[in-house]
C-alpha cells in the first residue's frame, strides 16, 4: 500500500511539473490564490468602527410603473437593458403569457431592480425579461399561449383582447426597487458594489447558473475573453451549440414581432421557436472556456471545490496582462481546433453500445483539452495518426471505464484521466516510451 501511495505521489509530482512547464509567461496564479487566505483578520473593535462609519450603505427607493407606460419608459433612452452581467436567457412565449395572466389575476409579481448609474439613468439589474415581455405584449409581438386559468384568451394578442380585459391589465403596476446613485461605498469600487447587489438578488433561489453569477460578480478582461472565445465555431460544434445561435435568437424575436400580421391570415400558424440550447442560455460554453484555462494549473493549486476554484481563478486571472491573455487565447483556439481535427464529433463523448453518447462529457473535456494543449507542438504527428487514434478510442474507454464513467473531481480523478489520455496519445507519437 505504501508503495502504491509513493507511486501515486510520484505521478502527481510529474504531472505538476508538466503543467508548470506548459504555462505561459504571467499565467501562474499560485501566489495570487495563496494571498487571499493570508489577510490579517480584523478585531471586533475594527469591525464595529467600520460599521459605525457606514462605509457601505445601500440607498434605495421604490417606484411603481403602470403597465401601459413600460414601452415609453424603455424607449426613452434612460434605461440600459444590456449590462454585461445580464443573462443570455430569453423567455419563451409561454413564460411571457403567464406573466400577463398573473397581472390579469392580480397575482403578486416580484419587483424589478434598477441601478441608477447617473441621475435619472438606469441599468436593469434584475427584471429585464419582465420588462421586455410587457413591451412586446403592448406592441402585439406575441399571442398568449400556455395559459392555466384564462384559457379562453389563448391565441389573442393585446389588441385582440376584450376591452375589459385590456383595461384591467392596464390598471396594474410593476413595482421596482432602485439602487440610487447616492449609495455610499467608501473605498469600494461602485461596479463591484453593484455586482454584489446583483449577486445577492439572484442567488436566493435557483434562477442563475454558477457561470451566470460568476459573470455578474467577477467581470474583467479574462471574463470578457472567455465570453468571446465561447463563440469559437469549433467549440460550438463539439458541444452541440448552433454556430449561428445569436442569429436564431434574433430570428425568434423577429418572428414574434410579425405575429400580429400572421394572425390576421386565416389558417396561418406561427413557426415554432428555434431551439436555443441550454448550454448557451446558461453560459455553460463560457464556463467551458474558463475551465480550460483554470485546469491548466489545477494540479498545482488544487482545491477540491471546483466552483470555488473557478471563482478564485477568474478573480486572479482578471489581473493578467494583455500579452498573457492574448497568448492564452491562441492556446485555447489551437487546442479546440486540434480536438475537432483529431477526434471529430467524438472529441468529448464516451462510447455507448455500438454508438456514442450524444451529450459531451465535461470530465473528458477537462482532461483531453489539458493534454492536447501540452501536445500542440506535436500536432502534425498526432494528425498523421488520426485514423489509428480514432480506431482505438473505443477500446481505450473500455479499458479505463471506471475513470471515465465517473464525474469525480478529486485530485486522483483528475490526475488519472489526464495521465491516461496523455499515455494514450503518446503511444502513437512516442511508441518507444
Amino acid at each position: 500500500m505504501t508503495s502504491d501511495r509513493a507511486q501515486a505521489e510520484a505521478m502527481r509530482r510529474d504531472l505538476v511539473d508538466r503543467q508548470r512547464a506548459a504555462l505561459t509567461r504571467g499565467e501562474l496564479v499560485e501566489k495570487r490564490l495563496a494571498s487571499t487566505g493570508t489577510q490579517k483578520m480584523p478585531t471586533d473593535e475594527e469591525i464595529n468602527e467600520r460599521y459605525d462609519r457606514g462605509e457601505i450603505r445601500i440607498v434605495t427607493e421604490q417606484a411603481r410603473y403602470p403597465l401601459d407606460s413600460i414601452s415609453s419608459l424603455l424607449e426613452s433612452g434612460n434605461y440600459k437593458l444590456d449590462p454585461e452581467y445580464q443573462r443570455r436567457h430569453r423567455w419563451s412565449t409561454e413564460q411571457k403569457s403567464r406573466l400577463v395572466e398573473s397581472f390579469i389575476m392580480n397575482v403578486p409579481v416580484p419587483p424589478i431592480f434598477l441601478y441608477e448609474y447617473d441621475f435619472n439613468r438606469y441599468e436593469v439589474m434584475d427584471g429585464l425579461q419582465r420588462l421586455t415581455a410587457l413591451k412586446e405584449f403592448y406592441s402585439n409581438s406575441f399571442a398568449l399561449t400556455g395559459l392555466e386559468y384564462w384559457t379562453e384568451l389563448e391565441g389573442m394578442s393585446h389588441s385582440r383582447l376584450p376591452a375589459r380585459i385590456r383595461d384591467g391589465i392596464s390598471r396594474r403596476y410593476l413595482s421596482s426597487i432602485v439602487l440610487l446613485k447616492e449609495t455610499s461605498h467608501g473605498d469600494e469600487d461602485p461596479e463591484r458594489l453593484k455586482r454584489f447587489v446583483f449577486g445577492r438578488i439572484n442567488t436566493g433561489g435557483v434562477q442563475l447558473s454558477h457561470q451566470e453569477v460568476r459573470n455578474a460578480l467577477y467581470d474583467g478582461p479574462m471574463n470578457t475573453k472567455c465570453k468571446e472565445l465561447a463563440a469559437a465555431p469549433a467549440l460550438r460544434r463539439l458541444w452541440g451549440i448552433p454556430v449561428n445561435v445569436e442569429d436564431l435568437v434574433v430570428q425568434d424575436a423577429e418572428a414574434n414581432s410579425a405575429l400580429e400580421e400572421l394572425t390576421d391570415i386565416p389558417g396561418a400558424e406561427q413557426e415554432s421557436e428555434p431551439m436555443i440550447p441550454r448550454a448557451w442560455r446558461e453560459m455553460t460554453d463560457v464556463e467551458l472556456v474558463l475551465r480550460f484555462f483554470a485546469n491548466r494549473q489545477r494540479m498545482i493549486v488544487y482545491r477540491d471545490n471546483i466552483r470555488g476554484y473557478l471563482d478564485s481563478y477568474l478573480q486572479a486571472a482578471n489581473s493578467f496582462g494583455s500579452e498573457t491573455i492574448t497568448e492564452l487565447e491562441r492556446i485555447f483556439l489551437d487546442t479546440v481546433h486540434l480536438a475537432e481535427d483529431l477526434f471529430g464529433e467524438k472529441a468529448f463523448r464516451r462510447p455507448r453500445g455500438t454508438g456514442w453518447f450524444s451529450v459531451p462529457s465535461v470530465s473528458i473535456y477537462d482532461a483531453l483539452m489539458n493534454v492536447l494543449s501540452r501536445l500542440l507542438d506535436r500536432k502534425a504527428e498526432l494528425l498523421s495518426h488520426k485514423e489509428a487514434i480514432q480506431e482505438d478510442l473505443r477500446s481505450f474507454y473500455q479499458e479505463h471505464s471506471k475513470a471515465f464513467n465517473l464525474r469525480g473531481q478529486t485530485r486522483t480523478d483528475l490526475m488519472t484521466r489526464e495521465i491516461e489520455f496523455e499515455k494514450y496519445l503518446r503511444r502513437f507519437i512516442d511508441p518507444a516510451v
